[in-house]
């Protein structure tokens, strides 16, 4: 008697096709995100000073290696795009090489160089995220900064940016978030000019230099 091998065949060609269309199926990639470098400015000739930037802190709800929407009061982070190092890392260092670039002190420091200062940068951030209200998105940075001199107050103040995001992807939020924070760095130094923290830096050296008897 002969045995029927078509059920066994037709099994054999059923998982052979499962893993091929298995096999086409596309594998969700992680991305990893910087931001963007602000560019420099035209040099100041009558920049001045020497400015420390000490390492921001974060707030424990940003505490996070991925993007963030905010829809409301809900955080959400986007499943397959991260910071390529930590947040507050990242916008320390975007503060120091946007404040550098600025090109309006002699000398941008950051925590961790040697050396004096004439002033020092502390702050934290208080959000850093894409929100998202119906179709509508948007990214929105504040920082609470505030510039000290030999341990006295110059100010104090919470510095805030949003930006319009065309669409809602990482991309768009990270070129967005990165916009945020170069507008905050020019009001960080149009806040020092508006104070003349800059002219009375150079009064002083000229006093200095007036006082100092000649050798």
């Amino acid at each position: 008697m002969r045995r029927l091998v078509l059920p066994r065949a037709v099994a054999l060609l059923g998982a052979v096709a499962l893993l091929a269309a298995c096999s086409s199926v596309a594998v969700p990639i992680e991305r990893f995100y910087r931001l963007r470098q602000p560019s420099p400015e035209a040099d100041d000739p009558l920049r001045i000073g020497t400015l420390r930037v000490h390492d921001l802190q974060l707030g424990t709800a940003l505490d996070s290696d991925r993007l963030l929407v905010q829809r409301g009061v809900r955080l959400e982070p986007r499943p397959l795009a991260r910071w390529v190092a930590p947040l507050d890392r990242l916008v320390t260092d975007a503060l120091v090489l946007g404040l550098s670039r600025a090109r309006v002190c002699e000398l941008v420091k950051s925590s961790l160089d040697p050396g004096a200062e004439t002033w020092s940068l502390h702050g934290r951030i208080v959000d850093f995220v894409e929100e998202a209200e119906g179709d509508a998105a948007k990214a929105s940075v504040t920082l609470e900064l505030w510039l000290e001199r030999d341990g006295r107050l110059e100010f104090q103040d919470e510095f805030r940016c949003v930006e319009p995001m065309a669409e809602s992807s990482p991309e768009a939020a990270v070129a967005a978030l990165s916009n945020a924070l170069n507008h905050i760095v020019r009001d960080v130094v149009g806040r020092m000019r508006s104070l003349d923290l800059f002219a009375a830096e150079r009064s002083r050296r000229v006093s200095a230099e007036v006082a100092e008897p000649p050798r």
